[in-house]
């Protein structure tokens, strides 16, 4: 099994949820939200055993692999950039970063375990194009 965590308790996140559940292989482990309360009641709610509230303890979980990145856009350059560091997959809601810069600290990252980052834009628009094509 794949141990995801999903940061993020709004909108968004039940839906990557949702998705990630469809795959069978995938157990969602953890749910982070800025305030504990909320990330507890949404974890209970959503039938997710751990709940955190930052996201430098999410990341600590034992045998985590991946995360999903589902907060605020002007969150995401910081948090996947925290994510990458911890040497975890990561798959964040778009955008990656809210300028061209901001791209470009994640590949300056020292070297270690491997990784993958996608965006949800990205994955939605090759399902698109494929869909187009046929």
């Amino acid at each position: 099994m794949i141990q995801v965590a999903i940061i993020g308790a709004g909108f968004i996140g039940p839906a990557h949820l949702e998705a990630l559940r469809r795959l069978g292989d995938v157990e969602v482990v953890a749910l982070c939200d800025n305030r504990l309360e909320a990330a507890q009641r949404k974890a209970r709610a959503l039938n997710i055993a751990h709940a955190y509230d930052s996201v430098e303890a999410l990341l600590a979980h034992p045998g985590l692999q991946v995360v999903h990145n589902c907060t605020p856009n002007h969150l995401h350059a910081q948090i996947n950039r925290q994510i990458l560091a911890a040497g975890l997959h990561v798959f964040s809601e778009k955008p990656l970063c809210m300028t061209a810069g901001g791209r470009g600290s994640w590949w300056r990252l020292p070297p270690g375990p491997a990784w993958c980052m996608a965006s949800a834009s990205s994955i939605a628009s090759s399902l698109w194009s494929s869909r187009r094509r046929r």
